[in-house]
């Protein structure tokens, strides 16, 4: 197989296991829960069973510091964003949201979100963007960040104002664009 199509067999591989996972909620609420069992639970509708089970969950303290409350193996980390969107990310993942979140750089590195529960939206023509345009919320989906995500944009809608229900690039332009996919679970398939 070429190297370029190794990231999108693995993504259309991972979106196939999603698509019969999918959590049953659209969109999840802008609450971040206080105690870690509703933690636990809410970061657990982010991807699916066999991914969250085997991860490990964090939880944001008040002073900045991560709390785990559960320790995984599989190399995946799952938490609840400020915002309220549950989301598990690869390493490679987690190090580009850290990277979004410090306004740096992002890692040279392909890497793998999970969002099935959906996000509370964001503006798409600017990651720190504090205001709504060009808002866009998505349903459940998975993203692809770094490399690949570059490598494969040029292929998919790159408007400020895309289709949230079809695949599309997010933060088109920008350093931090990424590919979002969504997925819909086969009931919602059947309709």
């Amino acid at each position: 197989m070429k190297r370029h199509q190794t990231p999108t067999w693995f993504a259309l591989s991972l979106v196939t296991v999603a698509f019969a996972t999918t959590a049953s909620a659209q969109f999840p609420t802008s609450e971040v829960p206080k105690s870690e069992p509703e933690y636990i639970a809410k970061a657990k509708t982010a991807a699916p069973a066999s991914i969250v089970n085997a991860a490990t969950i964090v939880m944001m303290q008040a002073d900045g510091s991560t709390k785990t409350l559960q320790n995984g193996s599989n190399g995946f980390t799952c938490r609840v964003n400020p915002d309220g969107t549950p989301v598990c990310a690869d390493a490679n993942g987690m190090e580009w949201m850290m990277a979004v979140g410090a306004k740096a750089a992002p890692p040279n590195k392909t890497g793998f979100i999970y969002m099935l529960a959906g996000d509370t939206g964001t503006s798409n023509h600017d990651a720190h963007a504090t205001d709504k345009s060009h808002w866009v919320q998505t349903g459940p989906h998975v993203m692809i960040v770094g490399t690949a995500a570059r490598e494969m944009a040029s292929i998919y809608p790159r408007t400020l104002d895309p289709d949230p229900s079809q695949a599309y690039v997010m933060f088109p332009g920008t350093p931090y664009e990424h590919l979002m996919l969504p997925v819909h679970s086969q009931r919602d398939a059947a309709k």
